[in-house]
């Protein structure tokens, strides 16, 4: 019975011992923590940094800028010709042509803009008496604007002060250089970032014309009343840019 009891109690101490072997203590072994399936993983805190700064535009208080522009213009024309001796009627033609232009300003937080619009225009004249020619143009208006920030609409207004049209000789010799511009120019304008397409009308009167020659008389420099009229639209492409 003794050797019995003793040889159950070496068995029941190997198999202990055996059973420790496979399982091991709770304490030797470090399990790995488990992240939920349905954990949210979160980039590190320089990548949120740099996402947001390339998501977020900086926009400027205040400053000034440039904005070049390219021109192309279609208006309709009329000359006060019954003003001038012998002739008795007004008459009307068109005026197209491409041209380049500047403004220059100052804004508020992108949004108001204040400043000059100057141009300069390469056009052909096409005129019932005048007939065909080529002609310079150039003109000068403050403005001031308005425009959603970063990217949108923008509304622009100007009145121009000073302004010429100069058409090379037309009929018989006839040259005349239109002066003393003023008028309204109002446009809107759909932008995104540095580029912006713009549509604008405007309602021009020439209060003066020199009569550079007519025909074989040269009278260089001498000034009349003729007015002279243009009323159409242009289409530019600009391209603002903050200094």
């Amino acid at each position: 019975m003794k050797k019995l009891l003793i040889t159950l109690t070496a068995l029941t101490l190997f198999c202990a011992q055996a059973s420790f072997a496979q399982t091991g203590y709770p304490n030797d072994i470090t399990t790995p923590s488990k992240t939920p399936t349905n954990a949210p993983t979160n980039p590190p805190v320089a990548e949120q940094s740099s996402r947001t700064q390339d998501n977020t535009r900086y926009r400027s208080p205040g400053g000034f800028f440039l904005e070049p522009m390219l021109i192309t213009s279609q208006e309709d024309t009329t000359i006060k010709s019954s003003q001038l001796p012998l002739i008795s009627d007004d008459t009307s033609g068109k005026q197209n042509g491409y041209g380049v232009g500047l403004r220059f300003g100052g804004h508020a937080s992108e949004i108001f803009m204040l400043g000059l619009d100057a141009r300069y225009s390469k056009t052909q004249l096409k005129d019932s008496f005048y007939e065909t020619a080529d002609s310079n143009v150039y003109d000068l208006a403050p403005f001031v604007g308005l425009q959603t920030p970063y990217f949108g609409i923008r509304l622009l207004a100007g009145y121009v002060v000073t302004g010429e049209n100069d058409p090379a000789s037309g009929v018989q010799g006839l040259d005349l250089k239109f002066k003393e511009a003023n008028g309204w120019r109002v446009g809107a304008g759909l932008y995104i970032a540095a580029v912006s397409v713009n549509v604008e009308y405007q309602d021009l009167t020439y209060n003066s014309t020199e009569i550079q020659s007519y025909g074989l008389v040269d009278r260089s420099g001498g000034t009349t009343a003729v007015d002279a009229n243009n009323r159409g639209y242009s289409v530019s492409l600009s391209f603002p840019v903050e200094l």
